[in-house]
């Protein structure tokens, strides 16, 4: 039979069948005068067993070439890598569920979904709605457990309707900063902006200080590519005066 008539009477693609051949797990069959394969029944007993296998959840590299009697040693082991797969699906779809339940994209790890719903109510303007969400996705990464404890607790904070409202002016007099904006009007936004944050850090618990080592360098290459000059020297000085008045 010709490869088409194997697939067919298998079950599976003709790609399918070259591929079998490619990994070693069907012979090649002996060509016709015209060059075609031609299969017997011999190669779709060993299609079909293979399938068989395949579809019972062992990975084609691990089949055996000839049948074997430690038919219960594959199937134990083959059952703990389902049980394993089964952990991995339930806790991914557990994730799912929570991020479904507080709104947020997929993008987020879900514990941070408050930073979504929060960014949309304080009105960012897109630009720094998205300066925001990859700097909190770096800050998580990076950061890890620790990042992600703090970034809870400040957002639970932020989520006050008084500080929202603040907050929301703050960064809408940031957003307008360009390299035409006063002198003064740019330093009454860093004493501005200190003095919220500072009300908003004061209880956190840094015990545990967030050590990012080479990778606060990422953030300040990251800002700047969303961020003009002005802005950028702007936050650099918030940073270092909160810094200060917490070591204060």
């Amino acid at each position: 039979m010709r490869s088409g008539e194997l697939a067919r009477l298998a079950g599976v693609t003709v790609r399918t069948l070259r591929h079998y051949h490619q990994i070693g797990l069907l012979e090649e069959p002996a060509r016709s005068l015209n060059g075609y394969r031609e299969y017997d029944v011999g190669h779709l007993v060993r299609v079909l067993r293979i399938k068989r296998l395949a579809d019972l959840g062992f990975a084609l590299q691990d089949l055996p070439l000839e049948d074997d009697a430690d038919h219960d040693a594959r199937l134990e082991s083959l059952d703990a890598e389902l049980a394993a797969q089964i952990d991995r699906l339930t806790a991914q779809r557990a994730v799912v569920a929570a991020l479904r339940a507080g709104g947020a994209a997929p993008d987020l790890p879900p514990e941070l979904a408050a930073h979504a719903a929060l960014v949309s109510a304080i009105g960012l303007s897109p630009r720094l709605a998205r300066l925001e969400r990859e700097q909190l996705l770096l800050l998580a990464h990076l950061g890890g457990e620790e990042a992600s404890r703090l970034i809870q607790e400040m957002y639970e904070r932020f989520a006050e309707p008084s500080l929202m409202e603040s907050f929301g002016a703050i960064y809408e007099r940031f957003d307008a900063l360009d390299q035409s904006t006063p002198a003064a009007e740019v330093e009454r936004l860093v004493t501005d902006s200190v003095e919220a944050l500072a009300d908003v850090v004061a209880g956190l618990d840094l015990d545990t200080p967030l050590d990012l080592g080479t990778a606060e360098t990422l953030f300040d290459e990251h800002g700047a590519t969303h961020l003009n000059p002005t802005q950028v020297r702007a936050l650099n000085e918030i940073g270092e005066r909160l810094a200060q008045q917490l070591i204060d």
